[in-house]
């Protein structure tokens, strides 16, 4: 199976290079298949490594003097390959494979007269690049990690077949998914998330909800970056996360479907098709996932003195449901310009249908309310891209062109009565409804360049991007009783609307002399912002809140190689993260009568200074092993900050500008081949966090140690079968104004091979000790307030999923085109892995 990935993988490779060069010279096409001379020729040999020892699964290529592909193989597990049919003349080979340094035999002459040429033993040599890109040579490993990026194969992921995109994030190293859903990296949760490297428009402002809506499915790996360079947005405080979809390039008509079911009402499907000929490649994606589970939340007030104060008790049975689709074309003009043009169209819905208890031990009063919660975005993308590849080596320019549209609907209706001590009722019910909509439209315009510039090894980025947002949102709420025609509640009435605008520019320039490797990069960005909110009578009021900034982005980065196969880094980068329209807008959510919450249209954004030093090694038999010590400044850290609300009794939430914050740790991450069917991965993250918010309320400082660690094991065994198990721990960590207390759980799955392993089944098991529940201890110095969630984290799953396609379409050509000349050493490889 992993031989025959790799294969297909050199083999798409080498098909659409061959399709190039058929672009440039038709003829080659149309030779006659009589002419015996293209029928002649045959090389072979063997790869070996320093030690002499065998290299399986290096990619050999012939080419031809003017460094056209002719032909090409896969080594085998003694190393050795075999090109027949290459014609006669005068070749080069090139050997390469991740890992070792390419290397290239000149001057193979084939003729009639000497039409077999055994080159004997290929001696190959590792490089310090190795060190870049950390992984098992030969099959994708779950997790390929580098310096300053890690990627996660969701594939490799089989804990998170059937689940969502919240359940791939948290099995990733580095990154935490709570009770609700949000996302944090190394313990900050203010983070850029992208879709295909642009902005998660289309998650429609709700990442927790829509990252609970979207498939795994429908994701081919996650990248995180944890110390991203001046290319990048300076948006995203902690980092970026970018979700990679599913996309194809092999050659024919391929994709893979799969279904699949989960315990209490859950539901799972998808279709990935690509069809590649000539010189187009079209893709079409479609997921979808319907899921409902329990939320519980409990929360406790107490005096210091241990007096009772309060108590709630909310039973919300939540919906998560999303179908997402893309669908789009590549047309490879030539051999230096390819157009993409991609078309998304996403429908998620989100809510909950809950009931609610609240007691205030005061004067011994309960309410009782019955809640129901709808809403979701209709998210429509549109983007136009085009790469132009210059003759100059390794000279390119890509732009693109990317418009989205977002509508949300969100209905909510509240339904309350009140009882005294002895259970009579005093009053209601009070019916609340609270109909919203809203819309969210993005453009977004960059171009790239990139050359090398004086030495060999250098290279220079410059790019332009701009980004412009505008958002507007509605609500009407109403509020009765009995006796008492509905009519509009003025207090949580309110009209929001805004626009941003952020244009950038950049450079960066990196080279490598001797053993030291640098980068040095600054980015220019000018962000722009304006917001109104109207309030309906009788307030009858407006609040405008506006900013404009135009900053400086530094980034630098330094290399050393230590010895062969170790590595360290130096590295620092300025970075910055403006509020989204969701924590701004102040629309008020009643859902929690004990914690109500609001947005705050005067935040302004927070500015980060991040330093990181990392050590890398390479070890035999594939273990791996990065280290690094971080720290980061952050000023004006939006935290969200709770006080008391003396109209419920419990208290009110709302996002505030801390004075500072600072947080510096150890990150370990080390993978390890423990036996050649056995793997682990494991991750650990120690940090400890300062934060400094006097200036919102005298006593609000708080600092704490804290640290999670992540392992995930694979086993292959006999007859098709895998296991794989993900074990998290997150230790207590503190908040602006208080605890949360730790947590941890146990993932668990086991995937059966079928039919030639064209197909596969799995089973999974998500915390399978029932212990994933989240515990905040708030200090609002007087009393404590005891959060409990208690979310349904116990799931089962089963996925079907089924791989179908071949790589011959198109091929109706002429038995002599060099499409046609790459073979299969066996011919049976490609039915049986059904082209995967």
């Amino acid at each position: 199976m992993r031989r025959a990935l790799l294969y297909i993988s050199f083999l798409s490779l080498s098909i659409f290079t061959s399709e190039e060069l058929l672009a440039q010279n038709p003829t080659l096409s149309t030779q006659s298949a009589g002419q015996s001379q293209e029928k002649i020729g045959k090389i072979n040999g063997t790869v070996v490594d320093a030690k002499g020892k065998p290299v399986a699964y290096a990619t050999v290529t012939l080419l031809r003097a003017d460094s056209t592909v002719v032909n090409g193989d896969l080594t085998g597990d003694d190393g050795s390959f075999n090109i027949v049919q290459t014609g006669a003349g005068s070749f080069m080979l090139r050997v390469n494979l991740i890992g070792y340094a390419e290397k290239f035999i000149p001057g193979i002459e084939i003729s009639q007269q000497q039409p077999v040429k055994n080159l004997g033993k290929i001696a190959l040599t590792t490089t310090a690049q190795a060190l870049d890109e950390v992984q098992i040579v030969g099959e994708r490993a779950m997790v390929e990690m580098s310096v300053d990026k890690k990627v996660f194969n969701v594939d490799k992921n089989i804990t998170a077949t059937g689940g969502s995109a919240s359940d791939v994030l948290q099995n990733v190293p580095s990154v935490s998914v709570d009770a609700e859903g949000n996302v944090s990296l190394r313990g900050k949760d203010n983070i850029t998330i992208l879709i295909d490297g642009k902005p998660a428009t289309l998650l429609g402002g709700d990442n927790a909800s829509a990252l609970q809506s979207l498939p795994a499915a429908s994701i081919a790996n996650v990248e995180v970056i944890t110390n991203p360079s001046a290319k990048f947005d300076a948006q995203g405080m902690s980092g970026i996360i970018n979700i990679i979809t599913k996309k194809d390039s092999r050659l024919g008509l391929n994709g893979t479907a799969s279904l699949g079911a989960g315990t209490r009402d859950k539901y799972n499907g998808s279709l990935n098709l690509n069809l590649k000929k000539d010189q187009w490649n079209v893709f079409l994606n479609s997921s979808f996932r319907s899921n409902r589970n329990y939320h519980r939340t409990t929360n406790t007030g107490v005096f210091d003195d241990g007096t009772p104060m309060f108590y709630s008790f909310d039973d919300n049975r939540r919906i998560f449901s999303g179908w997402f689709n893309s669908i789009g074309a590549e047309y490879t003009v030539n051999d230096r310009n390819t157009i993409t043009l991609a078309q998304n169209l996403n429908k998620m819905t989100w809510g909950s249908d809950g009931t609610s208890t609240y007691t205030l031990y005061s004067d011994s009063t309960r309410w009782e309310r019955a809640s129901m919660n709808r809403g979701g975005p209709l998210s429509s993308s549109t983007s136009l891209a085009y790469k132009h590849k210059f003759a100059k080596p390794k000279q390119e320019l890509s732009t693109d062109l990317t418009f989205a549209k977002t509508w949300v609907e969100r209905t909510q209706e509240f339904i309350t009565h009140f009882y005294d001590s002895d259970g009579v009722l005093t009053g209601g019910p009070i019916t609340q409804k609270g109909p919203g909509s809203g819309s969210n439209t993005s453009l977004n315009a960059q171009a790239d360049f990139t050359t090398p510039l004086v030495t060999k090894t250098d290279r220079l980025d410059i790019g332009w991007k701009s980004q412009m947002f505008w958002f507007e949102s509605a609500n009407e709420p109403t509020i009765s009783s009995p006796g008492q025609p509905e009519t509009i509640d003025y207090q949580l009435s309110n009209v929001f609307d805004y626009n941003q605008q952020i244009h950038a520019g950049y450079v960066s320039y990196n080279d490598k002399r001797g053993k030291v490797t640098y980068q040095a990069g600054l980015r220019l960005e000018s962000a722009m912002y304006e917001g109104t909110t109207y309030y309906p009578m009788p307030q009858d009021s407006t609040l405008k809140g506006d900013y404009k900034f135009l900053s400086l982005f530094p980034s630098a980065y330094l290399g050393y190689e230590i010895a062969e196969r170790q590595n360290v880094y130096l590295s620092y980068t300025r970075r910055t993260d403006r509020p989204g329209f969701f924590s701004m807008m102040p629309y008020v959510n009643i859902t929690d009568l004990q914690d109500t919450s609001t947005g705050n249209p005067t935040l302004v954004p927070e500015f980060i200074h991040n330093t990181e030093l990392s050590y890398s090694k390479q070890f035999e038999r594939g273990h791996n092993f990065i280290g690094s010590i971080y720290y980061q400044y952050t000023k004006n850290q939006i935290e969200r900050f709770r006080r008391s609300d003396p109209t419920t009794g419990g208290t009110f939430t709302q996002p505030q500008n801390l004075a500072s914050g600072t947080t510096y740790g150890l990150e370990l991450i080390g993978k390890m081949q423990l036996l050649p069917m056995w793997d682990a991965t494991v991750n650990l993250n120690f940090f400890q966090t300062d934060l400094q918010g006097q200036n919102v309320d005298p006593s609000l400082q708080n600092s704490g140690f804290s640290w999670f660690g992540k392992v995930n094991t694979n086993v292959r065994m006999p007859k098709g079968f895998s296991l794989q198990l993900n074990g998290n721990y997150e230790a207590p960590e503190i908040e602006a104004q208080g605890t949360e207390k730790a947590v941890y759980f146990i993932d668990v799955a086991l995937r059966k091979s079928l039919l030639k392993n064209k197909a596969s089944i799995v089973l999974n098991v998500s915390d399978i000790f029932n212990t994933r529940k989240y515990t905040r201890d708030y200090d609002f110095g007087g009393y404590h307030q005891i959060t409990y969630r208690d979310r349904e984290t116990s799931i089962g799953n089963i996925t079907f999923t089924y791989r179908f396609g071949k790589t011959d379409v198109g091929r109706r050509r002429s038995q002599n085109s060099p499409v046609n000349q790459v073979k299969d050493r066996d011919n049976t490889r490609d039915d049986s892995e059904g082209g995967f």
